[in-house]
């Protein structure tokens, strides 16, 4: 069946192809199929989760954006002609004068940070679609502030899953990887994957590259190596439980950081804005200017 999927793989992605390979190749379909849709359920669980925090506060952040935009274009050059019209002494903040000059020099060179913007994303596209770059850019998603310790768990508990549907059916540990090792894309966890092949081809452990890559937690590495002094299937069990309570624990610490982050960014922009707008409308309603206008 996965040979049919992967001639549709713009309908199918890429996990789910690789899960049901596992599956029919262990002789384990159900248990493919049943993983499969559990990593849907939770995929789907943890988007509706960051859109109910993201949606809304980026929604705020766009709209203060908009009204910083058009209260310097609109509000500010009238306040400025109050001020011009009465020969007050009086003057805007600083900072008003700053970005209204800084809005009024984008507006006449728009070109030129539209040309530097696409010139910067093609380079960065252009470098994330080579070797290194590609390499680069998958460690990155793997040591990024807030998703990336998630990131990399979610990775290593398929591939645990995977070899363990395998190592139950009869296959040997290495078969086991290099059947697994494709219900991963990440660049990284290939390349720690192949070198653990390549270990147990020349005698060593395998799970030395996950520990040496800095990126499993000691007690993943502890648990698997416990394992092959005992029973590698009875322990790989015990690990996927454990990943499954780590998983747990990573979203819960994320859906408590990432609310802090967005109204960090939002409470920022929102201080921004009321020095540049709304100090000069507080200036102008107080009236103070008149009295340096009639010289009072």
């Amino acid at each position: 069946m996965y040979t049919t999927m992967e001639y549709y793989s713009n309908v199918f992605p890429y996990i789910y192809i690789n899960m049901i390979k596992v599956g029919e190749l262990s002789g384990s379909l159900t248990t493919s199929l049943e993983q499969a849709v559990k990593y849907l359920d939770d995929t789907e669980a943890l988007n509706k989760k960051l859109r109910s925090i993201l949606i809304p506060n980026i929604a705020q952040f766009v709209l203060l954006l908009v009204m910083l935009v058009v209260g310097t274009l609109v509000a500010i050059p009238a306040i400025q002609g109050v001020f011009d019209e009465l020969g007050t002494d009086e003057k805007l903040p600083a900072i008003t004068l700053w970005f209204a000059d800084f809005i009024d020099q984008v507006i006449l060179y728009w070109y030129i940070p539209v040309f530097l913007l696409l010139v910067v994303t093609a380079a960065i596209l252009f470098y994330i679609n080579t070797p290194k770059g590609k390499y680069n850019f998958h460690y990155f998603k793997y040591k990024m502030p807030i998703f990336g310790e998630l990131i990399f768990a979610l990775d290593f508990s398929r591939l645990m899953k995977a070899m363990l549907l395998n190592l139950q059916n009869g296959m040997r540990i290495q078969d086991s990887i290099e059947v697994s090792k494709n219900v991963v894309k990440n660049y990284v966890m290939l390349s720690i994957i192949e070198t653990s092949i390549n270990n147990i081809l020349i005698g060593s452990s395998w799970i030395e590259p996950f520990e040496k890559s800095g990126l499993a937690k000691p007690m993943i590495t502890e648990m698997l190596k416990i394992g092959m002094q005992t029973d590698l299937t009875e322990m790989m069990e015990k690990l996927v439980e454990y990943m499954e309570i780590d998983i747990d624990n990573i979203m819960t610490k994320i859906m408590k950081a990432l609310p802090q982050v967005v109204y960090a960014i939002v409470g920022a922009v929102l201080i921004f804005f009321v020095l540049v707008v709304l100090v000069p409308c507080v200036q102008v309603y107080m009236g103070n200017f008149l009295f340096s206008a009639y010289g009072v």
